[in-house]
């Protein structure tokens, strides 16, 4: 819908790549959730600096599309909100009918 196409405009690349990393990883609640270090392993590498991602979960923790999950060892894990998930979903659905329309 036209909100959520809103709030997808504020997103950059790298923070959709992140967002993405988490949904693939089904990482929707505080006990399902990655390290910044399983993050950047998936995107092996195209993600940048370990601190740029980190400035990058903080900014998406502001605004409320991520929340930290529980501890793993001692790094903070994040996980998905229902603001992010409803992006990433309509997304995934804008791309299927994309495809299906040029079948």
């Amino acid at each position: 819908g036209v909100i959520y196409v809103a709030e997808t405009l504020e997103l950059n690349r790298l923070e959709y790549m992140i967002l993405e990393s988490l949904y693939i990883g089904e990482c929707k609640d505080r006990f399902h959730g990655m390290t910044i270090t399983e993050i950047l392993d998936d995107n092996d590498g195209s993600l940048g600096k370990r601190m740029t991602v980190w400035k990058k979960m903080q900014k998406l923790v502001r605004n409320g599309y991520l929340a930290k999950g529980i501890l793993d060892d001692h790094a903070d894990t994040y996980y998905l909100l229902k603001k992010s998930i409803k992006i990433i979903e309509s997304l995934k659905e804008e791309e299927k009918n994309e495809f299906e329309r040029e079948v």
